[in-house]
């Protein structure tokens, strides 16, 4: 058993080593308000007995050490969001065989007070969620309505379950969901962990929605969310306390952009999270973010150094190209590997991808215009009809697992 405590309450996170400051900044701020819970952080990435050595406290817990079937596959269908996500309800499954209640927090989440009352609300409920935003937005900034619709509408950077039945039935069939299809493509209407739980309410008894503004404010609720200073600590639209904050794609350079991936607030305006901000930034940093965030990601490589390319890993996951379930993708004698070398998908040429989001595509301008010209071009060659046509097949054909074998 990886988790190996029985005190009644605990709280895990999972990451990879590159993520590892922003995971020991949330352990520290959990046991900090609750001293005599168990808190874990199960690392999605290969083992490091250099790097286990060096957090040796930190209670880390291996992605290989879960017993989870086919483990080898896993690390090579998903990328690391989406093995790290999809890992999450068999987590919860082990942990709620020693512990009466679990929650799951993301490794950017800052626990800034008690989150008993969380754990309470578990008292007569099976899971509890929170919703991404708890009143309507769509003002042409994202997140946005639209957004959610897309993603999910429940935030999944923070659940929890307790003991019981009906928890064990919802974990296996989330967990058996997510390792099959748990993807990050929105076109094919999944999107990793998250967007199962939309349909958890119509399924199972004992869903419970928090609607506490003050659980999991991110920036995808600022719209509706006002920080006040108050008894050391902050103030949710000058009521209840702020309990836990989702920094996601929080960057700990420039604090003020308050996040990657929105668009609603200019630097520096939300002058009310200044200060929370900034503490946050600081604390990530001084965990040793500089360093740790440089780190590969160990399932990104065969073990010969050779890169595993987002294509290479679509085209695993696809069922056209059957690929033997009982092998381990990885070692030199694969099936896949050799199917790689025949289609030139790995080699000294394939270097490592950028992970980009939506507001990196202004980088590729030029490359935009030449697309929205041949564009342009087909419109006119094609008609009307046979365009719209053309434009739902491309939808439908950006998925590469639904591609025809190679």
């Amino acid at each position: 058993m990886p988790f190996d405590s029985r005190r009644p309450r605990a709280a895990f996170t999972i990451c990879a080593r590159n993520y590892m400051a922003q995971a020991l900044v949330l352990r520290r701020s959990f046991l900090q308000h609750h001293p005599d819970h168990d808190f874990f952080i199960v690392v999605v990435d290969r083992r490091d007995p250099a790097f286990a050595a060096c957090h040796v406290k930190a209670g880390l817990v291996w992605a290989e050490d879960l017993g989870l079937p086919g483990f080898a596959r896993h690390a090579l269908r998903f990328d690391v969001i989406e093995l790290s996500t999809n890992v999450k309800a068999h987590c919860l499954a082990l942990l709620l065989q020693r512990h009466e209640r679990v929650l799951y927090l993301d490794p950017d989440t800052w626990v800034l007070d008690s989150l008993d009352p969380v754990y309470a609300s578990l008292d007569d409920a099976t899971l509890v969620v929170t919703p991404a935003s708890l009143s309507p937005v769509l003002d042409g900034h994202r997140p946005d309505d639209i957004e959610f619709l897309r993603v999910g509408v429940f935030n999944l950077g923070f659940i929890g379950f307790r003991a019981c039945d009906e928890a064990r039935r919802v974990l296996q069939w989330w967990s058996d969901r997510c390792l099959r299809e748990g993807f990050h493509e929105t076109q094919s209407g999944v999107f990793v962990d998250q967007k199962w739980m939309n349909l958890a309410p119509c399924y199972f008894e004992g869903v419970r929605i928090l609607k506490d503004p003050g659980v999991n404010m991110a920036p995808w609720n600022l719209h509706e969310r006002q920080l006040v200073a108050a008894d050391g600590g902050w103030t949710v639209n000058g009521g209840g306390r702020l309990r836990l904050f989702h920094f996601s794609s929080f960057d700990p350079h420039r604090p003020q952009t308050i996040a990657k991936r929105q668009t609603r607030y200019a630097e520096g305006e939300r002058t009310d999270l200044a200060a929370l901000l900034e503490a946050y930034a600081r604390a990530v940093r001084g965990a040793g973010y500089d360093a740790l965030s440089r780190l590969p990601y160990g399932f990104d490589y065969f073990p010969d150094g050779h890169y595993v390319s987002p294509t290479l890993r679509r085209l695993y996951a696809s069922p056209l190209h059957d690929f033997p379930a009982d092998e381990d993708p990885f070692e030199p004698g694969s099936r896949l590997r050799a199917f790689a070398q025949r289609h030139r998908l790995m080699g000294p040429k394939v270097r490592p991808a950028e992970r980009l989001v939506a507001v990196d595509m202004a980088r590729f301008g030029r490359q935009a215009r030449i697309l929205r010209a041949l564009f342009r071009l087909a419109l006119q060659v094609l008609g009307p009809n046979r365009y719209f046509t053309l434009m739902r097949w491309l939808a439908h054909a950006s998925s590469i697992r639904l591609h025809p074998p190679l």
